[in-house]
C-alpha cells in the first residue's frame, strides 16, 4: 500500500516550476550577450574618445609641457580601458559551449576578476586620467586667479564624486546583479 501511495504521489507533484536544460542555457546566452554588448560598447566608446584625443593632440597648439604630459596621460587611460575591455571580450567570446559547471565557475572567475578590477586597474586608469586632466587644463585656466580656482574647485569636487560615491555604488551594483545570477546559475545547476 505505502508503495502505491508513494507512486500516486510521485507521479501527482506539480515539476511545472522546476527548471529545465532550456533555463540554463538562456541564461548562459542572455549573460553571454548583454555582456558582449556592453564590452563592445565600451571598447568602441574607449577608442573612440582615444582617438579624438589623439586628434586634439596634433591639432591643439599647446605652449607648456603640462598641457602635452596631461594629453598623455589620458590617452594612457583610453588605452588601458581600451585593453582591459578587449580582454574581457575575448573571455566572454570563449564561455560559448560551456557545461553548466563551468559556466558557474567561469561567473566566480568573472567576480574575482571584477574585484581585482576594481582594486587595481580602474584605480590605474582612474589616477591616469585625473592627473591628466588636472594637467591638461592648467594651461587654458592659468591665466585669470578666479578662473583658476573655480574650474580646479569644480573639477576637484566632481572627481571627488567620481572616486567616492559613482564607483563604489557602481561596483557594489555590479557585485550584486553578479551574485544573483550565479545564486540563480547555481540553483538551477543542483536541480537538473
Amino acid at each position: 500500500m505505502e508503495l502505491n501511495e508513494l507512486r500516486k504521489v510521485w507521479l501527482s507533484a506539480d515539476t511545472g516550476n522546476l527548471p529545465g536544460a532550456d533555463d540554463m542555457v538562456r541564461m548562459i546566452r542572455k549573460y553571454r550577450r548583454g555582456n558582449l554588448v556592453k564590452k563592445l560598447g565600451m571598447t568602441i566608446i574607449a577608442t573612440l574618445l582615444s582617438a579624438l584625443m589623439v586628434f586634439v593632440v596634433f591639432s591643439y597648439k599647446s605652449v607648456m609641457p603640462s598641457t602635452r604630459i596631461g594629453e598623455t596621460l589620458i590617452i594612457m587611460a583610453g588605452l588601458l580601458l581600451i585593453i582591459s575591455n578587449a580582454r574581457s571580450l575575448g573571455r566572454l567570446h570563449r564561455i560559448k559551449d560551456n557545461t553548466n559547471k563551468e559556466f558557474i565557475e567561469y561567473l566566480m572567475q568573472v567576480q574575482r576578476n571584477r574585484l581585482k578590477y576594481y582594486k587595481t586597474t580602474q584605480v590605474a586608469g582612474l589616477l591616469l586620467a585625473s592627473f591628466g586632466l588636472l594637467l591638461y587644463i592648467y594651461e587654458a585656466v592659468s591665466a585669470n586667479l578666479l578662473l583658476l580656482c573655480v574650474a580646479y574647485g569644480a573639477l576637484a569636487a566632481w572627481l571627488c564624486v567620481n572616486w567616492f560615491v559613482i564607483r563604489p555604488r557602481a561596483y557594489r551594483r555590479q557585485a550584486t546583479k553578479l551574485k544573483a545570477t550565479i545564486d540563480k546559475a547555481s540553483s538551477i545547476n543542483k536541480q537538473l
